[in-house]
Order: C-alpha cells, then structure tokens, then sequence
C-alpha cells in the first residue's frame, strides 16, 4: 500500500501527572511520541525523574502512570490505523488486494504459527533449531536409538582403554618386583638405585604414552560421532520437510501410542529405592507464588549418569533422559550445583568422577568438558590481566596469581551439557574448609555464591534445580544429628529468601528446587529434616470440609 493511503507515523499526546509535594498539588506535563515502546518505560521514567528533579518516592508511581497511559495510546493509535485501512479497503477493491497481500506475508514471515513448512530452506536453520523440531517429531525414537549407538561405542572404547592400561599396570608391577627381588647387600649398591628409578621413569612415560594415545582415539571417534550425527540431522529435518506436506500434522501421536507398549525398565536397570518426599509451596505475602520442593537421599552424581541401553533392548528405559532431551532447548531447564575446589580442572575428586561421566557418551551440541575448562580458563585470565593492569600492576603475566587458574571462595563457574541424564546445566561452585565448620554463617562467601547461584538460573530460565542440602556430598563422622540439623535449617532458610527475591524478579514463575542428602544417611535422620521443610515453607495442604463442618 501506498503512504498516501496509510498514514504510519507518530502522534504527540500530551501526558499529564499530579502529585501531592508539601501540602501541595503539583501537576507535571510532558510530551510522549505515540506509538511508544513500553518496554523503555522504565529508563523514561528514571530520565524524567532526573531531569526534572522530582521525588523519588514518587518513581512508582509515575511509572504505573506512565505505563498505563502508553498502552492506552498505543492500543487506540493501532485502533485508529486498523479503522483507517478497512475503511480505504472498503471503498478500494485494489487496496484490499493491496492490503491482504500485505498481511499474509507478515503473518507467514513473523508468525511461526502461521508459516509454511514447505518455505523453510534447511541451510537458513541452525543445528539446534533442526534438533529441537525433530525431537519433537516421530523421528524421536530414532534420534535417540543413534545417540544410544553411538554412546556404546564410546563405551567400548573406554573399556578397551581400561583393559589395555589394566595390562599395562600388571606388566609394570610384575618388572618392578623382579627389580626389587635382589637381597639385602644389594640394595645399598649405587647401580641397585639407578637401576630401579630408570625402572620407575620408564614406567610412567610408557603409562603416560598409553593413556596419550588412547585419549586422542577417544578424541577422534566423538569427533566423527559429531559430525556424522549433525549431517544425519540435517538429512533427516529436509526429508522431513519435503514430505510435511504429504502427511501434514505428523505421525507422532500415533507413533506416541505405539512406542507407549515398549516402556519398561529391564531387570538390570530397576533402580533401588531411594529414600524421598516431595513438597508443594507458596511464597509471597499478596502475589503467592506456587514451587516444588523434593527432599531426596542419593549420589548427586546419580541425576547425571547416562546408561545406554543394550543392542536389541527398548531405549525407553530410561524416562528421564528422554525428558532432557526434549527439553534441551527449552524455557525449563535443569541445573546442579556442584562443589568443588578454586583449581578449574577435573583431577581429582567429585571434579574427576564428573568428568568421566560426562566423557561416556558424546556431547553432540556443546564442547566437551576439557575444552569448557580451557575457555573458562582463558577468560579468568583475561579478565584477571584486565584488572591488574587497571589497578597498576607493571606485568601482569609475570605475577604468580595470574598464572594460577584458580578462583576465590563462593565464585562458580558454567559447563553445559546434553548428554546427561537429568542435567543440562552444571554451576560448579567453588568451596573451601569452612564447610566442616558446625556454625556456618549466613553471610559466608559460599552461601552468597549459592544465592548467586539461584539468581544466575533464574535469569537464565534454569527452573529446576538440585543442590546439597547440607553443603556435602558424604557423610563424616563430625558430621553429628546436631550438625545436620543446623546445617539444613541454615541452607532451606537462605534458599527460601533467595527464593523470595527470584520470584520478586520472574514473577509468577513455578520452581523445583531438589534438596539432596548424602546417600549413607540414616533414615531417622532423613525423616528429622523432612519434618523441618513444612516449618520453614509455606505448605500446600488439602483442606477437609468435613472437619470443619463437625468442629
């Protein structure tokens, strides 16, 4: 359509607000172009506050003001348009033409509601965008049982790898008893020494040489996983568009009900009985909002280990996976929180125990762990060169703080991943020996971290998330009834102010906070702490009508 037929720009409407400043009635006018962005209200409001020198106090009040009297012009400027332009269609056969034309093709480009399947170039989509639509399709079954392939031939890699470094260590010890063997008089002889750490030295480069070459396979076949399984999608999501026309609406439902019969744990698979108990709460003092909380006795890293299923067996075995999957680029993830040390490796520890989680199947759509580590490396050094060279430092590489990748107490650090069971996120927070401490206090630099932490997840559409109730992976012997208790109430307490503050932000956004007790605890323990959750949150609870009638 023509501009002389549709008039698109702006008006000036004139915005009035009063207030009362020292007995007095004040009035404030000011001009605002129609139509205007509701979203920049905030930094107008703050603009005209300053400017003008009113009272803050009443910033809030001009803000529901001012956002209220936008939508208001906004909504009858729109009105006034759309009148405009039935009324020219009415008179103007062409211009409805014009006008129809128009709309179809800003429907069909802006709205994915209304677009054509048979439009979308495979090229113009990214990895994610083909993956998010078919595992949302019928060719989920098959998406998953070539994931589960390529997972068993990582593992049988790892096992070969395994076998071989196990055959390794045997030959080592066996040379080194015979090396050890001679008697007494010998062993204080000087070529006796030498002999044994040449031994030793030859040893660990040999170990080292193995475990180099085996790491670089390993490398290698995930890099052709990769690659081959981003070109299968790429296939699968054009063939999949080309034939949408010929059966539109899918197959899923159907393949849904078929796949259904299939579901079911195999003997081997059935996990034990954990102890667990589930919560539904409210926060907020008018605008209540409604979480889940789930108290649960398990090895954290069991949410993250992935166990393929057997060739010739249902992949449906596990559920829960299925679930990441398909929620992988979604608004609802699922997060961990991890404690570790301020080195940012995977050496020792739960850090080592994670990684080779994470190293049991490929990660198709994210870098694996070591290279996530190498990043975050690089950027902690940036960023610690940055500074130093702010503050005054004459060389910063030169310094010994720097060239340490390490982190301070309470900070964390982000690796995602999607070939996990339960997880897609990991915040790895960084913990010292103040844990052990029976009288943790509130303001500690790791509790600020956990509450870094929830506001980070929050921002980040993260709604799930599973943490250590009591800041420990295992149980210790200082670890007393007393401890516990005190402990926990400290951790559900600052969780639920952190809470308040998420929900304050996200509005009425629903939660499920996972609150993880060390797998050895004992049940009257577990049931101690159940007992404190109700306490401490607002709990849902069914109301009986009956009693209330009879009391």
């Amino acid at each position: 359509m023509n501009d002389n037929a549709i008039r698109m720009s702006g008006l000036t409407k004139e915005f009035s607000f009063e207030f009362v400043n020292e007995d007095k009635l004040c009035k404030f006018l000011t001009n605002v172009t129609i139509p205007a962005d509701v979203s920049k209200v905030n930094e107008l409001t703050k603009r005209i506050v300053n400017y003008h020198n009113l009272p803050a106090y009443l910033e809030e009040d001009l803000l529901n003001c001012l956002t209220l009297f936008m939508r208001k012009e906004n909504n009858a400027f729109f009105d006034d348009q759309a009148d405009e332009i039935l009324e020219i269609c009415t008179h103007n056969a062409k211009q409805a033409e014009i006008a129809i034309d128009s709309w179809n093709e800003a429907f069909t480009q802006e709205c994915s509601k209304y677009s054509d399947a048979k439009e979308v170039k495979t090229e113009e989509l990214t990895f994610s965008e083909m993956y998010h639509l078919l595992i949302h399709s019928a060719s989920l079954e098959t998406l998953l049982q070539l994931e589960n392939t390529y997972a068993l031939a990582v593992q049988d890699m790892l096992a070969q790898r395994d076998a071989a470094l196990d055959k390794l260590e045997q030959k080592q010890n066996k040379e080194m008893k015979e090396a050890l063997e001679p008697g007494v008089a010998g062993i204080n002889s000087d070529n006796y020494h030498e002999s044994v750490n040449n031994l030793a030295a030859r040893h660990c480069e040999d170990t080292q040489m193995i475990s180099t070459q085996w790491s670089s396979a390993l490398s290698d076949l995930q890099e052709v996983q990769k690659r081959e399984y981003q070109e299968w999608v790429g296939k699968v999501h054009e063939d999949l568009v080309q034939t949408s026309s010929k059966d539109p609406g899918g197959s899923f439902e159907s393949f849904r009900s078929r796949s259904a019969s299939t579901v079911s744990l195999l003997p081997d698979e059935v996990h034990n009985q954990m102890l667990e108990e589930s919560f539904t709460i409210h926060l907020g003092a008018q605008m209540k909002s409604t979480h889940n909380l789930r108290l649960m006795c398990c090895d954290l890293l069991d949410l993250c280990r992935y166990k393929p299923a057997k060739q010739g067996t249902s992949i449906w075995a596990q559920p829960q996976r299925i679930q990441t999957a398909m929620s992988l680029y979604s608004q609802s993830l699922s997060g961990l929180v991890l404690l570790v040390d301020n080195r940012i490796n995977s050496y020792t520890g739960i850090k080592k125990e994670f990684a080779s989680i994470c190293q049991q199947s490929t990660d198709f759509h994210f870098p694996d762990l070591d290279k996530q580590f190498c990043m975050i490396q690089q950027n902690l050094e940036e960023r610690r060169q940055k500074k130093m060279q702010i503050s005054g430092a004459i060389d910063a590489r030169n310094d010994e703080a720097f060239k340490t990748s390490t982190m301070e107490t309470g900070n964390f650090y982000i690796t995602r991943h999607s070939n996990l069971s339960q997880v897609h996120v990991v915040f790895h927070l960084v913990v010292d020996d103040s844990l052990k401490s029976p009288t943790l206090a509130a303001r500690n630099a790791i509790v600020s971290g956990l509450r870094n932490v929830l506001h980070t997840a929050s921002r980040q559409n993260i709604h799930t998330i599973t943490l250590p109730v009591l800041l420990a992976e295992e149980m210790t012997e200082d670890m007393t009834v007393t401890w516990c208790t005190r402990r926990a109430e400290l951790v559900l307490k600052c969780v639920k102010g952190f809470m308040m503050e998420c929900a304050s932000w996200s509005g009425s956004e629903s939660f499920n906070i996972q609150f993880v007790l060390p797998k050895d605890i004992s049940s009257d323990m577990f049931h101690t702490l159940s007992n404190m959750l109700p306490s401490i949150f607002r709990v849902s609870r069914t109301l009986d009508l009956q009693d209330l009638s009879r009391k």
